[in-house]
């Protein structure tokens, strides 16, 4: 299940159309990652039905999950959960994430590039329970990209942490720490002039958003290139 981007189910490698109340539900419980009562997932998914139509409706979902030819749901009792042989690709993101963060190590480096790629959940998505989802992957993502940066920085691996770094700026423009590693990545690669053009960058964009400067960190990383 794909929920980067857009929404995509595949089943043995064939797209699985399926309507949007089952993207719902599919997506819902594989955000909540555990087993999630009937009167939860119809309270959140169908909040203007009432009791029983919201719980017709999440059985007529169901049905339609299952007659799309995919057995993807489980039930026990009152609760539901996603199937184990289902793989969600920002539950391995996640993981992957935090491996960086905690560990970021060769096999871990070496899988950088999906976190790139991979930036934003369900961007077309408007439900609360999304945005709460995306949110909490931004900040898990920003901070999974700094700390690989610096590691691959440690590892002389300049390309590498430039295309991380600028990720993270990419995702917040203003934020300091992922503009610092821009320009420090650049420094590290002999480019002098190409730390200055990223300093005076986001110089210019904290000015015009806040009338704020950068902070003596970010100066102290700029300063000896004007007194070579």
């Amino acid at each position: 299940m794909t929920l980067m981007g857009e929404f995509e189910l595949l089943v043995r490698g064939c797209q699985l159309r399926i309507p949007r109340s089952a993207e719902r539900v599919l997506t819902y419980l594989a955000l909540a990652g555990r087993p999630v009562a009937r009167t939860r997932l119809t309270g959140v998914l169908w909040e203007e039905g009432s009791g029983q139509g919201a719980a017709k409706s999440l059985r007529s979902t169901l049905w339609r999950i299952r007659r799309a030819g995919a057995d993807l749901v489980l039930a026990r009792d009152d609760r539901l959960w996603l199937c184990p042989d289902v793989t969600v690709d920002v539950a391995d993101l996640t993981v992957l994430a935090k491996r960086l963060i905690h560990q970021p190590d060769t096999e871990a480096l070496t899988r950088l590039p999906l976190l790139v790629e991979c930036a934003e959940l369900l961007p077309d998505w408007d439900d609360e329970w999304v945005v709460a989802d995306r949110e909490r992957y931004r900040l898990l993502r920003l901070e999974a990209l700094e700390r690989a940066a610096s590691a691959l920085v440690e590892r002389s691996h300049f390309g590498d942490a430039l295309v991380a770094a600028l990720a993270a700026a990419q995702a917040d423009p203003l934020r300091e720490s992922a503009r610092r590693l821009v320009v420090q990545v650049r420094i590290a690669q002999g480019n002098a002039a190409e730390a200055i053009r990223s300093y005076r960058e986001y110089q210019a964009l904290l000015r015009r958003e806040f009338d704020l400067e950068p902070s003596r960190l970010m100066d102290q990383l700029i300063h000896p290139l004007y007194h070579r």
